[in-house]
């Protein structure tokens, strides 16, 4: 027997199968990890065939050294994944298969017998009749033979995750298998208290803040059917299961939904080719549904389910109020606090209420810059201005460059160098000033670095060891918190300065998720936002609470400049160490393919810079491509890519590609 074997090297001249020869006292099937001899020495491989007869001449042929039994098998579903994957996303199939194999080596079981905790049990509320309706409609719908995409659409506390949970109740009733996803690590801890309440010993979690032997455990628990529901953020999508039932998207507008490194994918359509492949529904869950999934909603393509109510009888949508910060300025109050939100949050203070305060910032000040030459302190590798944190370290985000702060500029030499802006540590410093006898905890990705913290600072607030949690977008997404009343938005124009023609769509979701955190329970709730540029058309739409006059000023928009989902869209991400060669191999292949770009009626713009034009030492451009057909746009990505390396024969610069 002859395997086709593909080599653990992600390096597109490497991305082909090679032919080995099966020894006759092994066993191995299609998925198994195998060590081969590769060059000059011995590398790891992937079965993905085996075949009676070798292509190639025999005595040519070199055997496979051993099976590797201490590494995970890729299952032959995860195996068609991730080859459609290679070929959606335009990576090499290596990638892909590392991609399908969230965890790689597996492990002795961590787990001490009676150790386990489940957390209270939960049990199943009574549905409203708005709610009763819609999950009847869904479970209908899910019967059809061939695999169904749905949109469950409700406003921030209507109920998405109970009937979520009346669905899962259903495929573990017959057996099957559930994936549920969840846009966030910070939504697992809550997320898994609930749904393990509901089905204690049938959960297993994934996530990036476990540990290795944690989640080769989990793992290894889906595989053996120990567990039947994964719960995680998007690697989950990639459980080892065999009977699966459902996959669940909860606020499946989120962007951590898509991959940013290759293979550059998103989960929503992974997700459905792999209901294609396990024939089981999709449910994609949201309150600011994506403009591209409602608008497959509006033509037909998915199925849409809306719950217009709050679930909780009495509980209304929170009252929206827009504070214009040039005013405040104008009137000498220079404090990062207008009045309107510091007397709120002094009134539940006083009323034993919580309050949430959202910033987009970490750090204690964006940036530091020279008053006399107006030099911003940038990082050396990466275009960007430095952060500068409390205990005085200047650090880059991108690339984790620090240092400490200097007390002369740099550029001129100038004492004159001062912090500008306010990020998250700077503002829990500036509560503690304003709100001395409040007590208060901030999350933020210095927070919660080390594991466990998520879960520490959220049950501490959810116990109401807290007044006021502060932090960035990880405390606006999903979170149930009863007590809290207020949620004060401290700097909403810092959401659309953002160079992408999704910024208003991220915006206007992300202002509904912040507010739709206050009143969920039977107390009213009150969203303050503040703002220097208050007539942004955002942010009214965000005040009305109407994601229907949101989706139809965005329409138009898109539809205007043909952005999708009216055209598709390819981003062409280029990097090399050296400028110059980078913009001539760029200039050479743009010409060799201009005209066949025309002949397709698509359209070709650029390169320009990126965004952060420099990082980690490497320049970037990108190259976009526009056509209304999704095949015709991969056949242009493919010959931009063989084009390009007849000039760059040695594939030095690296390419990552965005699908729009």
């Amino acid at each position: 027997m002859f395997a086709k074997v593909i080599v653990d090297i992600s390096h597109e001249s490497i991305d082909k199968c090679f032919t080995y020869r099966v020894p006759r006292d092994f066993s191995l099937s299609v998925g198994d990890p195998v060590l081969i001899p590769f060059g000059r020495g011995k590398k790891k491989g992937y079965v993905i065939g085996i075949e009676e007869l070798a292509d190639f001449p025999e005595e040519k042929i070199k055997d496979i050294l051993s099976p590797l039994e201490k590494e995970f098998s890729v299952e032959k579903q995860l195996l068609d994944l991730a080859i459609w994957m290679a070929e959606e996303y335009g990576t090499t199939l290596n990638q892909c298969l590392k991609t399908v194999l969230p965890v790689k080596k597996k492990t002795k079981n961590r787990t001490k017998p009676g150790k386990i905790q489940y957390g209270n049990p939960y049990p199943a509320p009574k549905l409203n009749a708005e709610q009763e309706e819609v999950l009847f409609a869904m479970q209908e719908y899910f019967k059809e033979e061939k695999a169904p995409s749905a949109l469950l659409f409700g406003v921030t506390g209507s109920g998405k995750t109970e009937l979520y949970l009346r669905l899962i109740e259903d495929c573990l009733s017959k057996g099957k298998e559930v994936i549920y996803l969840i846009p966030e690590i910070s939504l697992s801890h809550q997320s898994r208290m609930r749904v393990e309440g509901r089905f204690p010993g049938k959960v297993a979690v994934l996530h990036s803040k476990m540990s290795q032997g944690e989640r080769a455990e989990s793992m290894e628990k889906c595989r053996s059917g120990e567990v039947k529901l994964l719960l995680g953020p998007r690697s989950a999508l990639f459980a080892p299961f065999s009977n699966l039932g459902l996959i669940i998207i909860d606020e499946e507008q989120e962007r951590s939904y898509k991959s940013e490194t290759a293979p550059r994918y998103e989960s929503r359509d992974v997700a459905r080719k792999r209901g294609e492949l396990a024939n089981c529904p999709v449910l994609f869950g949201s309150a600011t549904p994506s403009v591209n999934i409602f608008r497959e909603a509006e033509e037909g393509k998915v199925r849409l389910f809306t719950l217009k109510n709050r679930a909780v009888e009495g509980s209304l949508l929170p009252k929206l109020t827009l504070i214009d910060l040039r005013k405040e300025l104008e009137e000498g109050n220079r404090s990062i606090f207008s009045k309107a939100l510091e007397e709120a949050v002094l009134k539940r203070l006083e009323r034993g209420e919580q309050s949430i305060l959202f910033m987009n910032r970490r750090g204690y000040s964006p940036f530091v810059s020279c008053r006399k030459c107006g030099k911003s302190l940038n990082c050396p590798h990466c275009d960007v201005s430095l952060t500068l944190h409390k205990n005085g370290m200047l650090q880059c985000h991108y690339c984790g460059y620090s240092r400490k702060l200097e007390k002369n500029c740099p550029n001129c030499g100038s004492s004159y160098i001062s912090p500008f802006g306010t990020g998250t540590e700077k503002l829990e410093k500036i509560c503690h000033a304003v709100f001395p006898k409040a007590r208060i905890l901030r999350m933020d990705g210095d927070t919660t670095g080390k594991k466990g913290k998520y879960e520490e600072i959220l049950q501490d607030f959810a116990e109401e060891k807290a007044d006021i949690l502060l932090g960035t977008q990880m405390i606006v997404k999903g979170h149930d918190f009863p007590k809290v009343t207020l949620v004060g938005i401290m700097a909403a124009e810092q959401l659309f300065f953002q160079s992408d023609f999704q910024a208003r769509e991220y915006a206007f979701q992300i202002l509904t998720q912040a507010a739709g955190r206050a009143g969920r329970g039977k107390l009213p709730g009150e969203v303050l936002i503040q703002s220097y540029r208050p007539e942004e058309e955002v942010l009214e739409l965000a005040l009305q609470q109407d994601y229907f006059a949101f989706y139809q000023s965005e329409k138009k928009f898109r539809k205007r400049l043909e952005y999708p989902p009216f055209a598709r869209m390819l981003a062409i991400q280029c990097s090399y160490q050296e400028e110059e060669f980078l913009s001539l191999m760029l200039d050479k292949t743009i010409k060799r393919i201009q005209g066949i770009v025309d002949a397709e009626k698509g359209e070709l713009f650029g390169p320009f810079p990126a965004t952060i034009y420099k990082l980690k030492d490497n320049f970037r451009k990108i190259i976009y491509i526009k056509q209304e057909s999704h095949d015709i746009i991969i056949r242009l990505r493919n010959l931009f890519v063989e084009e390009l390396r007849k000039e760059d024969k040695r594939s030095l610069i690296q390419l990552q590609f965005d699908l729009l």
